[in-house]
């Protein structure tokens, strides 16, 4: 740009400049920019001038360096806020309109303009689609499952849906088996970028973990109907208990039988001649749970005394013994129960330990954030706005030797270099105030408050102490994001920070006089793309605790977070 006026000045004869001074901007040792001075007479500038526009160039460089930094913090953020919204929107019992929805969240993430997610029944034909701005049969959309490897890859005009110009087609796949496609598109003709492969990749991952633990928990659940239906309809009595030998189920064979067993133990049922040789049985199937022990017992005290042959089989797991099932004569149709229940909890238990490394990482995730925003602002206070600070100071010595305009120009870059200063200071202070690290929660709560720009007050009640400091950053950053939803959308004459110390934990409210908006139509809301409800509920869920919103139109908006603190 520079290159293109300097030529246009000389072409019009115009050019005023009879010097100038070139200095790059890097980082990291690799050049990104550069800042050019020009200088309409005699260059003013001797060697300790030239030093200083150097260290001016390396600051600014650093201060750019850093806010990209932050920037890509933000985008991390934002990412991993997609994959914890998929998650909730697929995980468990889905609603109507949940894939619709997550094929829209994944689209917009990626970039893109119109998409779809495609899931398989388990023989591989198209069983549901959800679809956002595209319209096709799940028969169309299958074709795109032809030829995919293990990961994301880009499609050409040619291979893509019509009316696109590029696309990314990701396999959803649970172990070795493919359970659906994820589709984006845009009509731009350039290639997705490497970033959007990696993030697609990121998203197929979470769609399949999350789609693959729901089929896998309706599995269980038609395992687990299909074989209590067999225990209701046997013939054989079949007998469930703790490992103290209290009642847990009993099916309706043995209710007919022996009457209602429930909550009742096995050994008040026993003939006293039947004691030692139901007790030998039960110790060894306890000791040797590996295998089944058979043995004859008497019951008494029920609707009629009965002399029967039971095998009992430990229920374990984990090597620890759970249980003990009792089964009269046949228990072969049992242990295939057991063995399968058994197979299936493995299953889910590994596909729940899945879902608990991954918020695992989403938590150590936000902490390093918050380290690194911590060393970002120090360094900007530190460094960046010291060393701004001397070239000021450095500024307005060589102003006092020029007159006239240079002295003016001198004065304006000044002016310039003191926002620039204010801004860096302002910056610092928004990514990581240093009053939340050197005097605690309650100074910083007061600090954001009197930031806010609607007028805030902060209320404290009960005994004041200090918070676990993950508690104390958690509660700042959900109250400095309240209160900017509050300056930027309630429209409110005045707000209210209250916090309350309880015995075992710290609740939080935060309540505004503004325009208020329907609590039920907060999904809508958030498909619109304003997140900022749906970012405070995940950070409260992440910490283990509790949100609940009040708010009408008309009558404000009142947001309380419950913590263990």
């Amino acid at each position: 740009m520079g290159s293109r006026y300097t030529r246009g000045l000389l072409a019009s004869g115009n050019y005023p400049f009879t010097a100038l001074v070139g200095l790059p901007l890097a980082a990291r040792g690799k050049t990104f920019g550069g800042l050019v001075l020009y200088f309409e007479g005699p260059l003013p500038l001797d060697e300790n001038d030239l030093s200083l526009a150097e260290v001016f160039a390396a600051q600014a460089s650093l201060a750019i360096e850093n806010a990209r930094l932050y920037e890509e913090e933000v985008r991390r953020e934002r990412e991993t806020g997609v994959l914890l919204q998929l998650s909730r929107l697929l995980g468990g019992r889905r609603e109507e309109g949940a894939l619709a929805e997550a094929a829209e969240r994944s689209v917009l993430a990626l970039g893109a303009e119109r998409g779809l997610i495609l899931l398989f029944d388990e023989d591989g034909e198209p069983a549901e689609i959800g679809a956002f701005r595209l319209g096709v049969s799940p028969e169309d959309a299958a074709h795109l499952a032809l030829g995919l490897g293990r990961g994301p890859r880009r499609l050409t005009r040619r291979a893509a849906l019509r009316g696109s110009g590029s696309a990314i087609v990701v396999p959803l796949r649970s172990g070795d088996a493919l359970i659906g496609v994820l589709y984006a598109d845009s009509h731009r003709e350039e290639a997705p970028s490497d970033r959007a492969m990696q993030l697609a990749r990121a998203i197929g991952d979470q769609l399949a973990l999350t789609l693959g633990q729901e089929r896998l928990l309706a599995a269980l659940e038609r395992e687990e109907a299909r074989y209590r239906l067999l225990a209701e309809g046997a013939h054989d009595l079949i007998i469930a208990c703790d490992s103290g030998g209290h009642v847990t189920y009993a099916n309706p064979a043995t209710l007919r039988l022996l009457g209602d067993l429930t909550g009742r133990s096995l050994w008040e049922l026993l003939g006293e001649e039947w004691h030692v040789t139901f007790q030998r049985a039960w110790k060894d199937c306890l000791g040797t749970p590996e295998r089944g022990v058979t043995c004859e017992v008497e019951l008494t005290g029920v609707s009629r005394a009965s002399r029967l042959e039971v095998r009992l089989s430990a229920v374990v797991r984990d090597r620890e013994v759970l249980g003990v099932l009792l089964v009269a004569r046949d228990l072969s149709e049992q242990l295939q129960l057991a063995e399968e229940i058994a197979r299936r909890g493995q299953a889910l238990e590994a596909a729940s330990a899945r879902q608990l490394e991954l918020r695992s990482y989403l938590s150590l995730f936000t902490q390093a954030q918050e380290e690194e925003r911590r060393r970002i602002s120090r360094e900007l206070h530190d460094d960046t706005a010291q060393v701004l600070v001397a070239i000021g100071r450095r500024l307005d010595r060589l102003a006092k030797n020029l007159t006239g305009e240079p002295r003016a120009f001198a004065e304006d870059v000044r002016s310039d270099l003191n926002a620039a200063i204010e801004s860096v200071r302002r910056f610092a202070r928004n990514l990581r105030p240093s009053v939340l690290d050197d005097l605690g929660l309650l100074p910083a709560l007061e600090w954001l408050s009197a930031q806010a720009r609607t007028p805030a007050r902060l209320e404290v009640q009960g005994q004041e102490r200090r918070l676990p400091p993950a508690t104390e950053l958690t509660v700042f950053r959900l109250v400095q994001e309240a209160l900017t939803n509050v300056d930027k959308h309630a429209g409110a004459q005045s707000a209210a920070v209250r916090i309350v110390f309880q015995e075992v934990d710290v609740a939080v409210t935060v309540s505004d006089d503004g325009a208020g908006f329907d609590v039920d139509g907060a999904g809508e809301l958030a498909r619109q793309g304003h997140l900022g409800l749906m970012g405070l509920r995940e950070r409260v869920a992440l910490a283990g605790g509790v949100l609940d919103v009040e708010s009408a139109p008309g009558v404000g908006t009142s947001l309380r977070f419950t913590l263990p603190g």
